[in-house]
């Protein structure tokens, strides 16, 4: 317990809106777990000392309900946790966000963030660069998906780095022509007085 404490694992609440603060507060205690080399049933016991709150309430629900609290293996546990905490109607909820995910007004960065955060919720879509990328394009306003088609890019790393540079390119284009008819206007402008 010293040890695995030392490594300040995170408690966890509960997850009402967010489903995966669960699947990265387990994701996190696995880590920690496995640093100190913890046994299956040494890693129930810590755990569950990490559950706070209505989280805490629901084990101690769950325990009691069992036969055998003390027999409760770490699979046990991660599956029911799971369950319980990561809903499927609401991955399915976060996934549709992620299907109908478009830049819009969005400039590119922001949409990175969105397609970064969304993605964990649509993980079969996203597990190869090929896929990432497809969704990744099809999210893009139509002039930086339409300047996007005629590259090809090795890995979504490149793709993503590449459609922020045309886009600070795009902008800056715009603004030197904006410049360019405001003077315009202006000197007609003069003509005219």
């Amino acid at each position: 317990m010293a040890a695995f404490m030392r490594l300040h694992p995170p408690t966890f609440d509960s997850a009402e809106d967010d489903p995966l603060l669960a699947d990265d507060w387990l994701h996190t205690i696995i880590k920690k777990l496995n640093a100190v080399r913890a046994t299956n049933e040494e890693k129930v016991i810590l755990a569950t000392h990490q559950l706070v709150g209505a989280t805490s309430e629901w084990w101690e629900n769950y325990q009691d309900a069992a036969n055998e609290p003390e027999a409760i293996t770490w699979q046990e546990f991660m599956e029911k946790f799971c369950e319980y905490h990561i809903p499927e109607g609401i991955m399915e909820i976060k996934a549709e966000k992620f299907y109908s995910l478009r830049q819009g007004p969005m400039i590119v960065n922001q949409y990175i963030r969105k397609f970064m955060k969304l993605a964990r919720y649509a993980p079969e879509d996203v597990n190869s660069n090929k896929k990432k990328k497809k969704c990744f394009r099809r999210g893009l306003n139509a002039s930086l998906r339409e300047q996007m088609l005629t590259h090809i890019y090795p890995d979504f790393n490149t793709l993503m780095n590449h459609t922020i540079l045309l886009e600070e390119e795009r902008v800056k284009g715009e603004g030197e022509r904006k410049r360019k008819f405001l003077i315009q206007c202006a000197r007609q402008q003069e003509r005219t007085q």
